[in-house]
């Protein structure tokens, strides 16, 4: 075994000090470029020549020796996974922290710096080549290094008009002129609340998976805490409650291929957040950020607050405050503004020095269709503590929360079933699932109008909140699963 993994690191460490040039930038990681469309940087046909399996996994594999990965202007694919027409961007990494990131460790470190070319296609399509000379590249799928080299500089004609006629019996698309497949699986997330007399209410988590084929019924699945995708491989959250106290103080999330050694002290260390003064509520999980709302059991009033931690950074066990979100060091200053004009409206003659300020007082939450932003206030007035939650007006980011359309609005699905308390338009226009106070009911739409009679439902047997909401198109749909019926205990 540590032959194996010796000649891995030898493998990548010639490849990668025999193309790296010494002077790359020295803060890169960030430095986007956009190649021109007329001419991708690594044009051409390209040969799957080796696999390498870095954690000894026996599941099958996507991709063999032999497959061919085509790069053109109009088209990137590589079996049934195809961009068309692909939209290319570009950026240096560190191969080490880009691989760690990505679930594969090297055993050792590199300083070299590395192009790498992303290739997507909104919903339908998004993946990394590794650069490593002009004739050989890698991309990382499911913990496998594919590498592969150029066989030829162009990609012939009959390639494209195949993948042409594929697109075009797969693929629909939306009322924004959006290329979209019918296919779909979606991962949802919700927190179910049990009530106990004379105690505090427990939370519990838990994910349904949902495939939607054309002309199929829908498959439903449902496992215990939240099973999620991040970049290529997929995550689980839990939320740990404290056998001592019933509070919950801690959360972890981790890549599965982690589950059997989970509790090692280091995956402990690097996967964990923990703060035993709060109890934790969450309502906003994606591959980015974990957000929740809590109470302090320090605090004998009954003070609520919301706050965001990034997933990358659990090690840290620290809060983001709102600056870390927008990168602008003014935002504090803005959230400041903002709060004092939402007690003013509220409160005569206060003054700034009256109101407590908590930069890190900021989550998100679901409202009538969107995620929206939350915060709450504090403030010490006529010898009394006063607060209020309140929503504020901060942009979410494209790379927060992908997937959000809103092509309808509450009254065209009230109309359709007036118990409506949220609703989640599907992105490939397909459906809307509404949700009530016991179910989650998927309705088809047609021609932008929703059909009356509902499709399918999921019921629920406890006051439920979604807290995620993620959808994976055409071959991600197959992939996303059966990740999850391979990775998780099914609940019948």
């Amino acid at each position: 075994m540590m032959k194996k993994i010796r000649k891995l690191v030898l493998i990548f460490a010639i490849l990668i000090l025999t193309s790296c040039s010494s002077d790359s930038p020295q803060d890169v990681t960030d430095l986007i470029v956009q190649p021109e469309a007329e001419e991708p940087i690594l044009k051409g046909t390209w040969e799957v020549y080796d696999i390498k399996n870095t954690d000894n996994s026996s599941n099958p594999q996507s991709y063999k020796v032999g497959d061919l990965l085509y790069i053109d202007k109009d088209l990137v694919a590589i079996n049934n996974d195809y961009a068309l027409p692909p939209k290319f961007t570009s950026k240096y990494v560190n191969i080490t922290k880009y691989l760690d990131s990505r679930g594969i460790d090297l055993k050792t470190s590199s300083k070299a710096d590395v192009v790498v070319l992303n290739a997507s296609q909104g919903q339908l399509y998004s993946k990394d080549f590794v650069i490593i000379n002009k004739n050989t590249i890698l991309f990382v799928n499911d913990n496998k290094i594919i590498l592969l080299k150029r066989k030829s500089p162009n990609v012939e004609k009959k390639v494209l008009e195949k993948y042409q006629a594929k697109s075009e019996a797969e693929r629909s698309f939306t009322i924004e002129g959006e290329a979209v497949e019918v296919d779909i699986n979606i991962y949802i997330g919700v927190r179910e609340r049990v009530e106990s007399y004379g105690k505090d209410p427990s939370y519990y988590y838990y994910t349904y998976s949902v495939r939607i084929e054309p002309n199929k019924p829908a498959r439903i699945y449902k496992t215990k805490d939240i099973y999620f995708p991040k970049k290529d491989e997929f995550w689980r959250f839990k939320a740990i409650k404290n056998d001592n106290n019933g509070k919950y103080d801690s959360l972890m999330a981790y890549p599965v291929r982690l589950d059997k050694n989970i509790n090692s002290k280091d995956n402990q260390e690097k996967y964990t957040f923990t703060d035993h003064d709060k109890d934790m509520r969450f309502n906003f999980v994606n591959e980015n950020f974990i957000s929740f709302d809590y109470s302090s059991k320090s605090n004998n009033l009954p003070i609520n607050k919301y706050a965001m931690v990034k997933i990358d950074e659990l090690d840290k066990n620290s809060l983001m405050d709102i600056s870390d979100y927008t990168g602008d060091k003014e935002s504090n200053k803005n959230l400041e503004d903002v709060i004092y004009d939402e007690v003013s409206k509220n409160f005569a003659d206060v003054k700034k020095d009256d109101i407590i300020y908590d930069f890190t007082n900021f989550g998100i939450i679901r409202n009538q269709g969107l995620w929206t932003f939350q915060t709450s206030y504090l403030i010490n007035k006529d010898d009394s503590i006063q607060q209020k939650s309140f929503p504020i007006d901060l942009a979410i980011r494209d790379d927060l929360i992908i997937g959000t359309k809103k092509n309808l609005n509450v009254d065209q699905v009230k109309n359709i079933n007036s118990q409506e308390k949220d609703y989640f338009e599907l992105i490939n226009d397909q459906y809307v699932a509404i949700q009530t106070a016991d179910e989650l009911i998927f309705y088809k739409i047609k021609n932008g109008y929703i059909e009356i009679n509902p499709s399918f439902y999921i019921p629920f047997n406890n006051p439920t909140q979604v807290i995620m909401f993620e959808q994976g198109l055409g071959s991600y749909a197959d992939k996303w699963e059966k990740s999850f019926i391979e990775n998780n205990d099914i609940i019948r």
